[in-house]
């Protein structure tokens, strides 16, 4: 049995470069640039993976539709329309948890993101047929 919160850090660790991976035997996150794991040899390597399953990638997750959807959120039409104008184009995360900072929603913004990170995780496992809790 799985705890949700190592595939929630698993799921924090993925960019666009790197992927992440639970090995279950083992009971083991791993990231995909296995520097760590130098001493294997190739064959070992290669059954690492071949036993282990990939997390959720970057573009699964997909964090801006979880901005977007958290913005979707806010009662406030004014942060709510300045979040949206600054989602737009390079540097949109910056923007936004700046602007999410400055208007003193940034805790609220925190929750909404682990909470689909947590469906994330759930839906996850369930379609891995792991048990977790």
């Amino acid at each position: 049995m799985i705890k949700l919160d190592k595939i929630i850090d698993g799921l924090e660790m993925v960019d666009n470069i790197t992927d992440c991976y639970y090995n279950p035997e083992k009971d083991e996150i791993f990231l995909s640039n296995i520097g760590e794991y130098e001493e294997l040899t190739e064959d070992e390597i290669d059954e690492l993976f071949e036993k282990s399953i990939i997390l959720p990638t970057q573009y699964e997750i997909n964090e801006y539709q979880i901005m977007v959807d958290f913005i979707e959120t806010i009662d406030n039409l004014e942060i709510k329309n300045n979040l949206q104008r600054l989602i737009q184009g390079k540097g949109a995360f910056k923007r936004f948890k700046d602007c999410c900072f400055e208007m003193n929603i940034i805790q609220e913004w925190y929750n909404y993101r682990d909470k689909r990170y947590k469906e994330i995780a759930i839906e996850w496992c369930e379609q891995n047929d792991l048990k977790y809790k």
